[in-house]
């Protein structure tokens, strides 16, 4: 945690997001409220604690709730990202389903200079610096995903 507050503080970032609960929950007991948090109530497929459920469910955010189901991303879940995002808000989603692909719209629609930050399990955290290059990146992955179609392809073209 040292280490990811040293980062935070060096590169001042834009934006922070989070997705996943354990990664949220974490960052909030450092004191470190992310922009934006994207959580589905579960860690490895289990339910997560209601202490974890309780601390990431913070006042400050404005929550809002989408479908996604596991192993995909919807045009419904891009969509509730990138408002998340534009909004200014403070902003929690919780989605039903599972929210482990929600990295790649997260990065798109991040402005640069912010930060995406996502647990890997047995592992930590994973921490993407937003840039011009890796959100070029991460559309050209999302464009070979199966569930890529003119749904997705419209809320990414429009303003």
């Amino acid at each position: 945690m040292r280490l990811l507050k040293n980062e935070l503080n060096s590169n001042n970032p834009t934006r922070i997001i989070s997705v996943g609960d354990i990664t949220t929950y974490t960052l909030i007991e450092a004191d470190i409220l992310p922009d934006i948090c994207i959580v589905d109530h579960l860690t490895c497929r289990a339910r997560i604690s209601d202490e974890v459920l309780k601390r990431i469910h913070h006042p400050v955010y404005l929550e809002v709730s989408v479908e996604n189901p596991a192993g995909s991303i919807t045009s419904d879940l891009i969509l509730c990202i990138k408002k998340a995002v534009r909004s200014g808000n403070r902003t929690l989603i919780f989605v039903q389903g599972e929210e482990d692909l929600a990295v790649m719209p997260a990065v798109i629609f991040a402005p640069t200079s912010s930060i995406v930050i996502y647990g890997q399990p047995s592992s930590g955290c994973v921490l993407i610096n937003v840039t011009s290059e890796k959100k070029k990146e991460i559309l050209e992955l999302l464009k070979q995903m199966e569930d890529f179609d003119d749904d997705i392809r419209r809320i990414l073209n429009e303003d």
